[in-house]
């Protein structure tokens, strides 16, 4: 890279002690050859443990082969890494064998209707999660919940919906994260019956950048995807929100994935009523623990993080900035309807989250209801911002935050973003 930057002076926390001799075990093992990535040991454990053999239509097939051939030759998984992404896979392939079959059994399922999905986007670490966790707390909308990312087969039911036992089962699979990487606490909140960002859904379709990505480092892949419609991803995310408020209805979804700020067109073909909101927040402090947040997921995988230009459209500033200024574009040409997007500023997200909540139900002409008002003010109530361990990082240096600073200028600049 020409330009100093926060990626090539962040520094890994320590391992627990139990990964790091799970990971010297690894080092004397032919871990490729105990833990298989191969496209026939993939389909064959997940069509084994399943019982199923429809994948349904076949968009997901050449990604998929594309992104276990970049995981194999590009990630350098550690052992740990190796076991973590066989196990993730066969849970993206058997998500699609289970819907497949629901909707064989069940095609009135295709009837259901998402209305007015509640879409939030853009940079990490600009107050995105916490506010789909205050949208979610409305009881009359709903988000995806990781245990039902995990499993959304069967459907969820109603009367059922908080006491499933999938919610533990997810709970003690994400929580691998606090187990392998302690230090992500202050930074993430992981939890079986927290709402997940729509990555996770997508994976489904190995048409997802950032849930692929967070599996392992797979530059060539993130390439190919660049080239890629990503209409029939959504489409498949579509099929999956629908059986789940099959049995558990939803008003309105509140959807989260900091990538749907590069796929506003195809999103508004699959939901062309959506209700975009763009949380704005000092773009150089952002990236900085944007960096911190995906060097950790990546140690978690493997001992070269930050390797072969993965992530660097979320953590080179002049990469991330390329993405805003798009966008800015679009909404300037009129691509994307300006009514049809919110823009808080992170200070008013966390300082005054109601009001700002209230003032994009309006602006979308969405009621707010008393219900909803109650549930929202609760979860802000029970959750104070240091009720978690705080998340450090460097800021970086001078030459650092200059050089970010002038790549994100004309972002600062159009949305009145003050410097932190």
């Amino acid at each position: 890279m020409s330009e100093a930057n926060h990626r090539e002076t962040w520094q890994p926390p320590p391992r627990p002690d139990w990964l790091r001799r799970l990971n010297f075990e690894g080092d004397c093992m032919d871990i490729s050859g105990v833990v298989p990535l191969d496209e026939k040991s993939l389909l064959e454990s997940a069509m084994r443990s399943t019982g199923l053999s429809y994948f349904g239509s076949d968009e997901w097939r050449e990604p998929f082969l594309v992104f276990i051939k970049a995981l194999e030759e590009e990630a350098e998984l550690h052992l740990m890494g190796r076991l973590w992404a066989r196990h993730e896979i066969l849970m993206l392939l058997e998500i699609r064998l289970t819907v497949e079959d629901t909707y064989t059994r069940h095609p009135e399922i295709n009837d259901e209707q998402i209305v007015q999905p509640i879409i939030i986007v853009g940079q990490s670490r600009c107050g995105t999660s916490y506010l789909l966790n205050v949208l979610a707390a409305n009881p009359d909308n709903g988000a995806t919940m990781q245990w039902e990312a995990y499993f959304p087969c069967p459907p969820p039911e109603k009367a059922s919906y908080k006491t499933d036992p999938r919610v533990a089962l997810g709970h003690r699979i994400v929580d691998r994260w606090n187990r392998v990487t302690p230090t992500i606490a202050g930074a993430y909140e992981f939890s079986g019956d927290n709402p997940v960002e729509d990555c996770q859904l997508l994976g489904a379709t190995f048409l997802s950048n950032s849930y692929m990505d967070g599996i392992g480092q797979v530059p060539s892949y993130d390439a190919y995807l660049m080239k890629q419609d990503l209409v029939p991803a959504l489409q498949y995310h579509q099929r999956i929100l629908k059986l789940l408020q099959w049995k558990n209805p939803r008003q309105h979804w509140v959807l989260k994935d900091p990538m749907h700020l590069d796929r506003l067109t195809a999103l508004l073909k699959v939901y062309p009523d959506a209700c975009f909101v763009w949380p704005h927040r000092d773009p150089v402090r952002a990236v900085a623990s944007v960096v911190s947040l995906i060097g950790t997921i990546q140690w978690g995988r493997s001992n070269h993080p930050f390797k072969g230009g993965s992530f660097e459209y979320v953590t080179d500033p002049v990469y991330s900035a390329q993405r805003f200024n798009a966008v800015i574009d679009q909404l300037d040409a009129g691509g994307v309807p300006a009514p049809q997007m919110f823009h808080p500023h992170f200070k008013d997200v966390v300082d005054n989250t109601l009001a700002t909540v209230e003032a994009m139900y309006q602006h979308f002409g969405i009621p707010l209801s008393a219900a909803g008002r109650r549930g929202i003010a609760q979860y802000v109530a029970n959750h104070p911002r240091d009720s978690r361990p705080p998340h450090k990082f460097d800021a970086g240096s001078d030459e650092v935050i200059a050089n970010a600073r002038r790549a994100y200028r004309r972002y600062q600049e159009y949305f009145n973003i003050p410097s932190e």
